[in-house]
């Protein structure tokens, strides 16, 4: 009897410590697991032969932060800065097809912290700097290949990701977070030299894990 109560008042003074407000410099390590699903456009209009397939991606981040205490909630803000592998994927009559990037991604994210809840909402771009694309044709037809940054710059116009992200983390126990994000890539990077022109875009879902300093 006496473990559980004590079990039960460590649990409560770490929710606690956790509660409250916070302030300061700090820093998170957050990796995002989720889905991407790709939306291809010609001259900005949806192309309909190209649906929206998704794929599997991720990426690793360290948002170093400031938090400005106000009673029982923060308002904190944050650099976002990591490495992220986007997918964007397609489908059509043919068999299915994806681009991925290897990125670095730059933004800031403002942050509200809540009680045991963290509300962010940022924007930055991402660069590509390696990547790699898949197809798998309906007859069993498949071939890949991958790309350095020059194979980048030579297969691509305006070579940067744009993205808009809103996180939701629940903090727990020993500064550990488990959340979901939502993002959304928009449609600026087009392939050189097609008539018409061709630009890609995403949104992002899925679940994140972390651990704050």
């Amino acid at each position: 009897m006496k473990k559980i109560i004590l079990i039960i008042m460590l649990l409560i003074t770490t929710m606690s410590c956790n509660l409250m407000a916070k302030s300061g410099v700090g820093v998170d390590l957050t990796v995002p697991l989720g889905a991407g699903v790709g939306f291809f456009y010609q001259d900005g209009k949806e192309n309909k032969a190209l649906k929206p397939d998704a794929g599997f991606e991720f990426g690793v981040y360290l948002r170093p932060n400031y938090y400005f205490d106000l009673s029982i909630l923060s308002l904190g803000i944050a650099l976002d800065v990591g490495y992220q592998r986007d997918v964007f994927a397609y489908k059509s009559d043919l068999g299915k097809k994806s681009l991925t990037f290897d990125s670095l991604s730059v933004g800031i994210m403002p942050k509200i912290d809540i009680l045991f809840m963290s509300i962010g909402l940022g924007a930055g771009v991402k660069f590509p700097l390696g990547g790699s694309s898949y197809y798998k044709g309906n007859s069993g037809v498949e071939n890949s290949a991958k790309y350095n940054l020059t194979d980048l710059q030579n297969k691509f116009n305006n070579l940067l990701i744009p993205y808009l992200k809103v996180n939701l983390d629940f903090l727990l126990l020993y500064n550990f977070t488990l959340g979901i994000y939502m993002s959304y890539d928009f449609p600026l990077a087009e392939y050189k030299g097609t008539v018409p022109k061709i630009t890609f875009g995403g949104l992002d879902i899925g679940g994140q894990i972390g651990i704050r300093f």
